[in-house]
């Protein structure tokens, strides 16, 4: 058949209804429409809450415990590596911009693109150190997250923090992992 489409007979049997029963192409269900794109996604929270408490409390953790003077168990390189997930999807993340004042801005420029794959890509790396229980590893990521942020800082937001999102200090103890003994 040259036609496309099923004809009457064909779909009535993928239908499950014979030919005997009358079924004509009037009856047939209509073909799909094809599909049409996504509508973008919008993040409906700034930029500046993810950096708060989504990535700046994800690079503690991995500060942290990099930071460590001692072989990590087994539970503290699961912990980096779930944190470290959580930095490799916010580099994307923060890349489609937000609900901020200076969000759309940040997202449509190429450095700001850039940094965020540098979050990522620092991510990733610290995933390997995680899966692979590599100390000099995670130290070599951390030391790579710490320079894509600072560097992000440095250009986007040299007053840093902005929008009132802020460190409460009695949360403190949700942004640094291990603290000193009072």
């Amino acid at each position: 058949m040259s036609n496309k489409w099923f004809s009457p007979l064909v779909m009535g049997m993928c239908l499950g209804v014979g030919a005997s029963q009358g079924v004509n192409a009037a009856q047939a269900p209509a073909p799909a429409a094809p599909a049409l794109a996504p509508a973008p996604l919008a993040v409906p929270v700034s930029i500046n809450a993810l950096m708060v408490t989504l990535i700046d409390h994800s690079a503690h953790h991995v500060w942290d415990h990099q930071a460590l003077e001692r072989d990590l168990s087994d539970e503290e390189w699961r912990m980096v590596e779930y944190f470290a997930i959580q930095l490799a999807a916010a580099g994307p993340l923060i890349a489609l911009g937000g609900e901020g004042p200076q969000d759309t801005a940040w997202a449509a420029d190429p450095r700001w693109r850039a940094m965020a794959q540098a979050l990522s890509s620092a991510a990733l790396v610290t995933m390997d150190a995680a899966k692979t229980k590599n100390k000099e590893l995670l130290s070599s990521a951390a030391d790579t997250l710490l320079v894509a942020c600072e560097s992000c800082h440095s250009v986007f937001k040299p007053s840093s923090p902005t929008e009132g999102f802020v460190h409460q200090p009695e949360y403190d103890h949700l942004y640094h992992l291990f603290r000193p003994a009072e």
